[in-house]
């Protein structure tokens, strides 16, 4: 099983050109796909539909998207008729097979006077596997200060470990009593004929986190305490898949800052995926591929095997 991160930036590649169909195709061949910077309605890119083109171009998956950032971007035509339209960013995830259920989580951050700041989010849902239940995180942590991500990361964690606590969108069932004309028991099927989703213990989350690593936000992560040259792997927080791949290729670093946005410099890390504890062993492969300039971020891989379906019959 195959999954991919990838910070798009909108589109705009290295080249400053936006293509979004050089996108599809960098990520084209995951089993689950995990984007950020996705766009609606704003200039700089047409005023298009970015999850709509995107999605046209990847038609074999399943979709969703969050607009962590939304204002307004509507406007009236020449008779007067008000053409509603909303002004979004946030990020999207794509995948093979039914996507269960979502929630998104609205991240906390700091007003800001001196410098430009948005708000962000995460999307966070249940993707039935063909190894079973799956959880799955695409988020993007707040570029401006770290003050700003150990917030983030703390409601992430938080909404973690509560996951559990509180089930799936919905628990139990409420059925009508049994001499309930027709009428009233279809009414009253509040599940829709289905089963309550099943929150799993296996979790990947996948994004730009802003951070390198050994930083104070990349520590709230995966924690600080050392067995052996490796970090201990608590049931409440998270593994780096790169620390724990059986097999990784090429160097590490995911972002590459370009002019005329920003001055050239050093490629460093900071797009990551993320392993619940119950994962750490089945992780074959980890890479970042070096060879797309569809943004200024690379897309970061991992390889699954199919092991952890033991893990949801445990």
């Amino acid at each position: 099983m195959k999954l991919v991160s990838y910070n798009i930036r909108f589109g705009l590649g290295t080249d400053q050109k936006i293509d979004l169909k050089r996108i599809a195709d960098a990520v084209d061949g995951a089993d689950i796909i995990a984007l950020q910077e996705v766009e609606r309605h704003w200039q700089r890119s047409g005023m298009t539909d970015q999850p709509e083109i995107i999605s046209s171009h990847l038609k074999q998956y399943y979709w969703l998207y969050f607009p962590a950032f939304d204002v307004d971007a509507s406007k009236r035509n020449d008779e007067g008729r008000i053409i509603n339209r909303r002004r979004q960013f946030g990020p999207m995830v794509l995948s093979r097979w039914p996507i269960r259920m979502a929630r998104y989580i609205l991240f906390p951050k700091l007003g800001t006077t001196d410098c430009y700041n948005m708000d962000t989010g995460a999307i966070e849902c249940i993707i039935d596997t063909p190894s079973g239940p799956l959880m799955v995180y695409s988020l993007h942590l707040s570029a401006v200060s770290s003050r700003d991500r150990i917030l983030q990361i703390d409601r992430l964690l938080e909404f973690y470990r509560c996951a559990h606590i509180s089930g799936g969108s919905w628990t139990g069932s409420a059925a009508a009593e049994p001499d309930a004309d027709e009428i009233v028991k279809a009414t009253q099927n509040w599940s829709n004929g289905e089963t309550a989703p099943t929150i799993p213990k296996e979790a990947v989350v996948m994004g730009d986190f802003n951070f390198i690593p050994e930083s104070e936000e990349y520590n709230r992560m995966v924690g600080t305490e050392d067995i052996s040259l490796k970090r201990v792997a608590h049931f409440d927080s998270f593994v780096d898949s790169w620390t724990v791949a059986k097999e990784r290729s090429g160097e590490r670093v995911s972002w590459y800052p370009d002019p005329p946005e920003r001055e050239p410099g050093f490629p460093v890390c900071l797009d990551y995926c993320f392993l619940s504890p119950h994962l750490s062993g089945n992780l074959d492969r980890a890479w970042v591929d070096h060879e797309v300039a569809g943004s200024d971020h690379k897309p970061y891989w991992i390889e699954l095997n199919n092991d952890f379906a033991h893990n949801n019959k445990s």
